[in-house]
């Protein structure tokens, strides 16, 4: 019988964001991991990586979780962290943004980090409740919030070292 080994679920290519819990489940008696030799591509699992989800909260300026308690971090941007200036800022910013609304999520080549989050572009539907100052954003029918953080000053634009170029670049102002 197979060992759920940490070597294992690097060579079925298992998502960092499942080890945790998949061999917790294991050491407590659970088989069902077994069946992870029959999937073919982990980040398809709707449930991990969807493609939308309601926002119940917001952790910063660039880190909140869904409803279904998977948390997600924004991909091309860098908010500050707890204890910088402006970090109050950014947080409520966000949190006024996607806070209890249902988002679309878009990833790129990178769908999780070292961490066990979701890293993705979010989408908000272009609506009347969207000040002025937002709509300039609207593309078609929706705005990139990564975009709006961005171009609005509560996040800088981050360029990732040793990694494909991300597909909304020109949108972040990262060259």
């Amino acid at each position: 019988m197979q060992n759920l080994t940490t070597a294992f679920l690097t060579k079925k290519k298992v998502p960092k964001i499942l080890w945790k819990g998949l061999i917790a489940a294991a050491l407590l008696g659970w088989t069902g991991w077994l069946g992870l030799t029959k999937i073919n591509n982990y980040y398809e699992l709707k449930a991990l990586f969807p493609t939308t989800a309601q926002v119940s909260q917001v952790l910063d300026g660039d880190t909140f979780q869904t409803k279904q308690g998977l948390d997600f971090r924004l991909l091309g941007l860098n908010a500050p962290d707890r204890g910088e200036p402006n970090y109050d800022n950014s947080t409520n910013y966000l949190k006024n943004l996607i806070e209890n609304k249902k988002i679309t999520i878009e990833y790129d080549t990178y769908q999780d980090d070292k961490y066990g989050r979701n890293l993705a572009y979010i989408f908000l539907p272009c609506q009347p409740e969207l000040s002025n100052i937002l709509s300039k954003y609207c593309r078609g029918n929706h705005v990139l919030v990564n975009e709006i953080l961005i171009k609005e000053g509560y996040a800088q634009a981050v360029i990732y070292k040793d990694r494909r170029p991300l597909k909304y670049a020109d949108f972040l102002n990262i060259n």
